[in-house]
């Protein structure tokens, strides 16, 4: 059972920070909610596309993202794209083998690279979402290492009807390039 915050985030110096939620599963949405999150800070999409057959639907895809942002009105809601590739696969994308599957083709590189139509259904779901919310639904990328990256997948998610676009640092040479 979540813990209910206890007024909103601050700094020891007192700086505002909103307490947004990081959700894995679906079941996380109503623990947020209880817990009085501010909004989502992470939705994994992986909850979707892990543990089935075939890739989900885009309605399948916006219902969810849709019923998920509804539960926090006025407030941001993150959504990353699809992070899989070596290291979390699924029956219907070829099967990949990497040396290194952290850091390989996955992520947004597997879906420029490999399925980029998989992408697309994923960002149209995401904008039918968005275009029916209450919420600030916002979009990401995983695994993007440099800017031509984030500009490529900008562009597509604006395509889309998503105005608030971002990817996610967590690669070494993302932070590097971080500056231009």
């Amino acid at each position: 059972r979540p813990r209910r915050l206890v007024g909103p985030g601050r700094t020891a110096d007192g700086v505002r920070i909103p307490l947004l939620a990081n959700l894995d599963t679906l079941e996380e949405v109503e623990h947020a909610v209880a817990a009085g999150a501010e909004g989502v800070g992470l939705l994994r999409t992986e909850l979707l596309f892990l543990h089935r057959g075939t890739e989900p639907g885009v309605a399948e895809q916006a219902a969810t993202y849709l019923a998920i942002a509804d539960r926090f009105p006025g407030r941001p809601v993150v959504i990353r794209t699809l992070d899989i590739g070596a290291d979390k696969q699924v029956p219907y994308l070829p099967e990949l083998e990497e040396p290194n599957p952290a850091l390989g083709l996955r992520g947004l590189r597997l879906a420029r690279e490999v399925r980029p139509e998989l992408l697309d259904r994923q960002l149209e779901a995401i904008g039918r979402a968005a275009a029916r919310t209450e919420a600030d639904l916002r979009v990401m990328a995983p695994m993007v290492a440099v800017p031509e990256e984030a500009a490529w997948f900008a562009a597509r998610a604006r395509a889309y009807g998503l105005r608030t676009v971002g990817v996610m640092v967590e690669v070494p040479a993302a932070a590097l390039a971080a500056g231009r």
